[in-house]
């Protein structure tokens, strides 16, 4: 019985022993700090460029009188007339409208100065879903009375600037995922994904033709206006955090 007693001590020893092995391994990795997460962060840019599917112009009326009403009254007159010409060209009235109007006096040099002139402007923006039409809209507006051309711009419409702001986003994220894996490379990491990704404002840049003034004068001549498009560039930009492994 002395022996049996003995045994069961020792065993019931060592089962205490055992448990407490267990429970000091169990609580071990709690007890061990959390390694620091491993980031890259980088930007990336992309630019994409396509012809142009739509065109602003900017024309109008400019008039000189010695009276307020009789230069508001000149420029009415012509205005009326380009309008008429431009939906006779099949320029729909929703495609025109108005881009700027003025009345004022003419401010003159006080040694040349004789009598108060007054100045009055109205000018429209007539877009275009066709470019080819710009030199026809210009020559029509100018021979119904337009002595004012400011200029044109060669642009994209709503469905082709969506489709080309898609393009450069996916350019620009390709080229920041690019970026992160070389960094991550050299620094013996391994890109694992995304934790954020901000995008910037996709400009579009249109195609600007300068600035132009022409009178009546000028404007004379049988031959026709010829105005040259250009690409429209679209860029956009982000902003991605990439989380990293050790390779």
């Amino acid at each position: 019985m002395q022996l049996n007693r003995s045994t069961l001590l020792v065993a019931a020893v060592a089962v205490l022993l055992l448990a407490a092995v267990g429970a000091a391994t169990a609580v071990t990795p709690e007890a061990q700090p959390d390694q620091p997460a491993k980031q890259i962060d980088v930007a990336g840019s992309a630019e994409v460029s396509a012809q142009p599917d739509q065109a602003v112009l900017r024309l109008g009326v400019v008039a000189t009188a010695e009276d307020v009403q009789t230069a508001r009254d000149q420029v009415a007159e012509n205005l009326t007339a380009v309008r008429t010409a431009l939906t006779e060209l099949n320029v729909s009235e929703d495609q025109i409208e108005t881009g700027y109007y003025d009345v004022g006096e003419v401010h003159q040099r006080p040694e040349t100065e004789k009598t108060t002139e007054y100045r009055a402007i109205h000018t429209l923006e007539v877009t275009l879903d066709d470019t080819e039409r710009v030199g026809d809209v210009i020559d029509t507006a100018i021979d119904s009375g337009a002595n004012r051309v400011d200029g044109v711009s060669f642009t994209l419409s709503e469905e082709r600037r969506h489709e080309l702001r898609q393009d450069a986003l996916e350019k620009a994220m390709d080229r920041a995922r690019t970026d992160a894996d070389t960094l991550a490379n050299s620094s013996g990491l391994h890109v694992i994904g995304a934790s954020s990704i901000s995008a910037s404002d996709v400009s579009v840049s249109p195609y600007r033709v300068e600035e132009t003034m022409m009178t009546a004068d000028a404007a004379g001549g049988s031959a026709s206006t010829t105005i040259e498009s250009g690409p429209v560039d679209v860029t956009a930009s982000v902003q991605v955090v990439y989380n990293a492994t050790s390779a």
